[in-house]
């Protein structure tokens, strides 16, 4: 620009002092129309840019000839100039400003492995519409410049979503988007990579540079081998309570899903449609009459769990009572609360061990959080008169506050004194309508949770035989919570002549340098302490001897582990696996050189060439069932060669795959949407820790130790509160009578009051309505509508607890079940004594309240 500017100045000058002078060789040739110098500087820029409007123009011979060369000059500089300008305006990169905070609406910045598939899924549970006012900005802070694919998804969002170039290692480029204004920083990994420590290392750091720039700000971060969890506590500043920090780690969400899967077939697609925000299409509420399954597989895609403070008019109750005013009256599902005077949360508990206290935290599966808000301002007294609940605070509750009620109540009320210390002992029905103070009830709830999972988390020695005098025939590890046993040689737990029946096949793919991130977290599950040991099923990994000698370190303390050398591919290995007598068949996708193929449609040929197989090696008699397994895929899109009869169009997105559908394939992009739900309701991610773990306990050691002598368990490990989530066919003699045929909520309701079995949901066949439907062929349905008649294909989800029963009523109830099998179902008038009084201890002669009959563990395991 300085050339340029130079050029023209000078080229003005020279023609205004020759124009003024003249042709020294003509006399009398100098202009005499008061040819200025701003009249030069304009000839030079008009004639430079080649426009030449020719009001202005030299007359002398020099002014012409200078004027001829300064074209010719003037054309050449532009020639070489413009790739100059060019380059510079590129080398100012478009995505290098800086943030500005416009309005005062949220945003959160998300760093580390920005790509197209890792945000894909996660934008569009995050910026989802059912989201509502709740929605924040997104900003994305990496390194590189986005990829067209993920410049065009930034586009589709733009009102929401922004893209800056930068670090978060340096300080500076946290400046520019104002980390310390934001209201979380999210931090993905990438989850195809081979060396899973040094993908986890890089995520840490940036964690560190986070709380080192700004020591408040709140992280939710994702890691990919659970050990790296012990790595957190290094974080500075790390605090899960006050600033809400939260880890995802991929490898135990995802293969804790596998394993609950193997226990309760399509529970992976179950808690992923409940933590993923989806809409329901309108037009398709006729859902018994097209038998579309489609359209009743998208009904149930439609709920997701909310959390909220519920009414004060539930004080007093009993979980199962306030469940059931829920369903019936608010057409609400609540599968768990969380009291503040109480031991942590609470899933499903039995009447006699939780009572609902003031400001009590509400766990609910809802289409939207503006239907949850019904159980907020819940009013027995307008329900009684006729008056719907609403999603605002009625009448009545807006006056609670100046004017003590004094007409019947509907629901005990508790005689304890409410935190309030107020003088009448009721709780303050207003309170819970205040934001702030809301926002303060979590706060400290969240506080009380983390004190008692420090509490219960105190181990107690308990040596072997005090195990076994009380009842266990199995040992646990320190912490509690998984079935323990003495370290065998690989050698000694090879399969060699055993034959297995209803057992778990895993196939991994994989040689001694392949990462083994995940295997311990899907044995874990399966070991789990809420589930008796003669119920334990064998688990036999098939794979290639190096890479199960790799993974023995970390195998050799559980029981009942059976290893086959060898390659799924192998059909030959498959038959020796005995694959058509196992109850599921899990294959893991190959973690080794994934970085290698530029093919990303690749990485999944060993899966679905072993899925492939499994039919052909179970052979199709007519005595042969189809062999149920779920398969782990790197790319969504490669779902439709695991059925090659699938009706699936084109391009359809995962979750409306039949596959999906049906639980029998997980990706680890559909756990993305977990980042968004720790974010909008981190309350959520203990609940569902909790139903995939199955014990109530936040947080496990991630360390391997070696196990010797007596035993730490803690005291909840031998009579505490555990669920989990299991499966019941509804022609099961023991429960038909109170299932087939019956509308859902009619079974939910009877089902929670006789058993204290909360129902999730349908497992049904896709042809349910005739009169011979295809057994391996069905899809979860969450949560269906009340006048869904349930068929005898059906099988019910339900959570049922696992706490130690009294030895009296699991007799009575074994002797129950024994007769309803040997005679198909006992009438009522020919029940014998013991059935007569197990009805009897329903009534508790203290309080006077119903009490549940708990569900055996023999009618359980009838799922599994």
């Amino acid at each position: 620009m300085l050339d340029f500017v130079s050029v023209w100045l000078f080229a003005a000058g020279f023609v205004h002092l020759v124009e003024n002078s003249g042709d020294p060789w003509k006399a009398d040739s100098a202009r005499k129309d008061n040819f200025t110098y701003f009249d030069s500087v304009w000839l030079t820029m008009v004639t430079m840019s080649t426009v030449g409007y020719g009001d202005v123009y030299p007359t002398t011979g020099i002014g012409r000839s200078f004027m001829m060369v300064f074209i010719v000059c003037g054309l050449a500089m532009f020639a070489t100039y413009t790739p100059y300008l060019y380059e510079f305006y590129r080398s100012r990169s478009p995505y290098a400003g800086r943030y500005e905070r416009a309005d005062s609406k949220k945003y959160v910045v998300v760093c580390g492995h920005i790509t197209y598939n890792n945000v894909k899924s996660f934008l569009a549970d995050f910026l989802h519409p059912d989201r509502g006012d709740r929605t924040s900005r997104v900003l994305f802070l990496d390194n590189k410049r986005p990829e067209p694919e993920l410049t065009g998804l930034i586009k589709r969002y733009f009102l929401s979503v922004q893209y800056f170039e930068g670090s978060a290692l340096n300080h500076n480029d946290l400046r520019r988007v104002q980390l310390e204004f934001s209201d979380a920083v999210i931090l993905l990994c990438n989850k195809d990579s081979d060396d899973t420590k040094s993908e986890d290392a890089a995520t840490i750091l940036r964690a560190i540079s986070v709380k080192n720039y700004c020591s408040k700000a709140r992280l939710i971060m994702q890691l990919l081998n659970y050990k790296s969890k012990s790595f957190l506590q290094t974080i500075p500043n790390w605090d899960p309570i006050n600033y809400r920090d939260e880890n995802i780690c991929i490898s135990e969400f995802m293969y804790g899903l596998v394993a609950q899967s193997c226990l309760c077939p399509g529970f992976s697609t179950l808690m992923i449609n409940l933590i993923s925000t989806r809409s329901y299409i309108p037009g398709n509420e006729k859902i018994n009459e097209n038998f579309d399954w489609k359209s009743d597989y998208a009904y149930g895609c439609d709920h997701e769990i909310y959390t909220v403070m519920i009414s004060s008019d539930f004080n007093g109750m009993t979980f199962p009572e306030a469940a059931e005013i829920c369903y019936k009256q608010l057409n609400l599902l609540m599968i768990a609360v969380e009291n503040f005077d109480n031991s942590g949360l609470a899933i499903n508990p039995l009447p006699d061990q939780f009572t609902i206290r003031k400001e009590c935290l509400g766990y609910f599966i809802a289409s939207s959080y503006k239907d949850v808000c019904r159980a907020r301002f819940y009013c027995a007294l307008c329900l009684n008169e006729g008056i719907e609940i609403g999603f605002k605070p009625c009448k009545c509750r807006l006056e609670a506050v100046k004017k003590k009620r004094s007409n019947v109540q509907l629901i005990p009320l508790s005689e304890h004194k409410s935190p309030n210390n107020n003088e009448s002992g009721l709780t303050r029905v207003g309170s819970i309508d205040s934001k702030s103070s809301t926002a303060t009830d979590v706060n400290q709830l969240r506080t009380v949770r983390h004190l008692f999972s420090q509490h219960s988390t105190k181990s107690t020695s308990v040596d072997r035989g005090t195990l076994a005098g009380a009842g266990m025939s199995s040992t646990f590890d320190p912490t509690g919570n998984y079935h323990w046993a003495p370290e065998k040689k690989f050698e000694d737990v090879d399969l060699k002549d055993h034959e297995l029946n209803n057992h778990i096949v895993i196939c991994a793919f994989g040689d001694d340098k392949t990462p083994i991130s995940g295997l311990s977290s899907l044995i874990k599950p399966l070991r789990a302490s809420n589930l008796p040991y003669k119920k334990l099923k064998v688990v036999l990994l098939l794979a290639e001897k190096d890479f199960l000698l790799k993974a023995w370190k970390e195998l050799r303390h559980f029981p009942k582990i059976r290893v086959l050398c060898g390659s799924a591919l192998d059909r030959s290995k498959l038959k020796r696996a005995f694959i058509n007598r196992a109850s599921m068949v899990v294959i893991l996708s190959n973690y080794g050189k994934r970085m290698a193929y530029k093919d990303p449609f690749l990485l999944d040929k060993e899966p679905i060439l072993a899925c492939l197989n499994l039919p052909q090696v179970a052979g199709k008699s007519e005595n042969s069932k189809p062999v149920e397994f779920i398969a782990e895929l790197v790319n969504d899109s490669n779902v439709h060669f695991l059925d090659q009869d699938n009706e699936d169009e084109p391009d359809i997105e995962l979750h409306l795959t039949m596959k999906f559908a049906q639980g029998s394939c997980i990706t680890a992009t559909a756990l993305d949407t977990l980042m968004s739900e720790a974010y909008y309701n981190d309350e959520v991610m203990t609940l569902v820790r909790a139903l995939i773990a199955g014990a109530n306990v936040p947080e496990y050691d991630a360390e391997d130790e070696e196990h010797s002598g007596p035993l730490q368990v803690p005291a909840n490990a031998l009579c505490g509160s555990q669920c989990r989530v299991i499966r019941i066919k509804a022609e099961e003699p023991s429960l038909s009578e109170h299932i087939k045929g019956k509308a859902y909520k009619d079974v939910f309701v009877e089902l929670l009051q006789k058993f204290n079995l909360l129902c999730l949901g349908l497992h049904r066949a896709i042809d349910w309505h005739l009169d011979v439907s295809v057994e391996h062929k069905r899809f979860v349905y969450i949560n269906p509508p009340g006048e869904t008649k349930i068929v005898a294909s059906d099988y019910l989800y339900v959570i049922v607890q696992t706490s130690k029963l009294q030895p009296p009523t699991e007799v009575m109830l074994n002797k129950i079940r024994d007769t309803m099998l040997r005679k198909g179902g006992t009438p009522e008038h020919e029940q014998s004594a013991d059935s007569k009084l197990t009805r009897q201890n329903k009534v508790d002669n203290e309080s006077g309240k119903q009490q549940m009959l708990p569900i055996d563990e023999s009618i359980a395991s009838l799922a599994v």
